[in-house]
């Protein structure tokens, strides 16, 4: 009717006041659209509804506009892999590749009496302009117990937000050869798994280990280390490890993944690598390893109805190859190198007609670097990665990075980094970054080679 009021935006409440009988009764989470449609006279509420993803990335309504036929039109954002959106809409699958920083218009059309005539992504993804932020900061503290083990811990603040990201001791008792890790600590998978992410070369790590194995591998077990000589110029290494929990915190797409506080051993996350160092040359070495991250019971949960799935499972594997050089001066160095992953089993899961639907695929991608240190400040490199996403139907994205870091000094550093984003069902991304990272005091984690 004429002079009714179409309100929307967002709401955190999980008790916002809705309708009988309207879209979405049931708070999401971090943020929902609510769309609220009040009589002529301000007496009395025709609807009013939620509307958005049940995941943890949010969703916000901007602008809406009624057309000749009394629908309410609402053009809003959202960050969600997993937006509800109507069979036949122009664009199906989140915009914005694997990626959570990036946000996609969405448009809603809802009829005069509450009901949805239609829901899609809309064109465009990510968010144009400029802005700065502290991205972490970390306090490592390390010690000798005894001439046998050794421990640390690592506290890890980004934003507002404090955590323990390592706290591990290793015993060296068993022979030089041996070390056996307790505690929580990154996993030992390839070569770019265990690093912090202000060791990186690049801003962060490959796509294709955020996709299949989350943006940190972290869990918290026991871990075997051995290493042995295989002839005069090559070393041998392996590790297997038993984790509690190796699930993402943040999957790339989908509902959460959950696993659960009691299990039998043989539903326990396991971690397993080989790889062989070797001299290439004077100045050279060479390494090749294989890896995986197995976890045998998976579930995903449904944040909106607390609904879990069950009876899933994932396994990643990995072949990875470097190969370094450096001067006879030790001043100049060339590193290049690559890895190959392979995720089958669990890729993601979203709601499909109120029941969690999982879906189960085989997944491959990979990443390839070269870089050069120019001379003891200055390096330059350049690395593409490309990955099929874990999100059913989004197709592969590629990431192109080329960086530039320069070493102000023993404790400080500067890197500029340009990223381009190739995705096959979104628009194309770029990002240009400046990071300053500071050092106080020693600064070693517990990495393996």
């Amino acid at each position: 009717p004429t002079g009714c009021a179409v309100i929307t935006g967002s709401t955190s409440s999980d008790d916002f006041p809705t309708s009988p009988g309207c879209i979405n009764s049931t708070y999401g989470n971090r943020g929902d659209i609510f769309i609220a449609k009040i009589n002529e006279n301000g007496t009395d509420v025709v609807y009013s509804t939620y509307y958005g993803s049940p995941d943890e990335e949010g969703e916000l309504g901007v602008d809406l506009d009624i057309d000749s036929q009394g629908n309410a039109c609402i053009v809003g954002q959202s960050y969600s892999h997993i937006f509800p959106v109507t069979p036949g809409c122009v664009i199906p699958v989140f915009p914005g590749g694997g990626r959570h920083d990036l946000a996609s218009l969405v448009v809603l059309i809802i009829d005069p009496h509450g009901s949805l005539l239609y829901s899609t992504y809309a064109s465009g993804s990510g968010e144009d302009g400029m802005s700065m932020e502290m991205r972490t900061m970390e306090v490592l503290g390390a010690a000798w117990i005894d001439p046998t083990a050794w421990m640390y811990a690592t506290v890890a603040s980004e934003g507002s937000e404090l955590s323990l990201e390592e706290a591990s001791l290793q015993y060296l008792g068993l022979g030089d050869a041996y070390t056996v890790r307790a505690g929580r600590f990154f996993v030992d998978f390839g070569k770019q798994m265990q690093g912090h992410v202000h060791d990186l070369r690049t801003l962060e790590r490959p796509l294709v280990l955020r996709e299949y194995l989350g943006s940190e591998l972290r869990g918290d077990g026991l871990q075997w280390d051995h290493w042995m000589p295989a002839g005069d110029v090559t070393v041998v290494r392996y590790s297997i490890g038993a984790f509690q929990d190796l699930s993402q915190e943040e999957p790339p797409s989908g509902l959460p993944q959950v696993q659960k506080d009691r299990r039998s051993a043989g539903e326990l996350n396991f971690t397993g690598r080989l790889t062989a160092l070797r001299d290439a040359g004077t100045n050279g070495q060479v390494q090749f390893g294989a890896s995986t991250r197995v976890i045998p019971e998976l579930a995903f949960e449904d944040p909106g109805s607390g609904d879990q799935s069950s009876g899933s499972s994932n396994v990643v594997w990995g072949l990875d190859f470097t190969y370094g050089w450096v001067s006879d001066t030790a001043t100049s160095t060339w590193t290049l190198g690559g890895e190959w992953l392979l995720a089958d089993g669990a890729l993601s899961a979203d709601v499909n007609g109120g029941a969690i639907d999982v879906y189960n695929d085989t997944a491959m991608g990979y990443y390839a670097f070269v870089d050069h240190g120019i001379d003891l400040r200055d390096s330059v490199g350049v690395q593409i990665s490309s990955a099929e996403l874990t999100e059913r139907g989004a197709g592969t994205t590629r990431e192109y990075d080329a960086y530039f870091t320069r070493r102000l000094s023993e404790f400080f550093r500067l890197r500029f980094s340009l990223t381009y984003a190739d995705a096959d069902t979104s628009p194309d991304s770029i990002r240009a970054a400046v990071q300053l990272t500071g050092f106080v005091g020693p600064h070693d984690h517990g990495v393996n080679w």
